[in-house]
């Protein structure tokens, strides 16, 4: 199986948990960026509404992303589901396809069904090591 890891980051927890996976994987990573600022008290309040209201943002990536039998996602938890980011990555790629990983602080996504997996990384669980290496043992390598 060739799988690819696409994460998008705010403050460097989704990022750092992509790049772990990716490491176990032996496969490549790629960042998703959009046009917005969410630095901040406000960036974080504004990135909030956006998640909230399912507010639509224009989307880069590091990388070109090809060639792959089956994603895992990273997110940070915005609001009870995924970052706008990847809202609009979503609508492009079969969530059957998607072994989605959640960061938060100490809640889980709310909207958990179609998705080939869920995982979630939880900062007061400690548990980011635990659910990597899971997450790696259940993937077909």
């Amino acid at each position: 199986m060739v799988y690819k890891v696409v994460y998008f980051s705010r403050g460097g927890t989704s990022k750092r948990v992509a790049e772990k996976i990716a490491n176990r994987l032996s496969c490549e990573s790629i960042e998703i960026m959009d046009n917005m600022n969410w630095k901040g008290f406000i960036g974080f309040i504004k990135g909030g509404y956006y998640a909230s209201k399912n507010k639509a943002v224009e989307i880069t990536y590091s990388k070109k992303l090809e060639s792959f039998d089956a994603l895992i996602v990273v997110s940070p938890l915005w609001a009870g589901g995924v970052v706008p980011a990847i809202k609009m990555f979503l609508k492009s790629v079969p969530n059957e396809e998607i072994n989605l990983v959640m960061t938060s602080l100490g809640s889980l996504i709310v909207d958990r069904s179609g998705y080939a997996s869920v995982w979630d990384v939880v900062k007061s669980k400690k548990n980011e090591d635990d659910i990597i290496k899971a997450l790696v043992n259940n993937l077909k390598v």
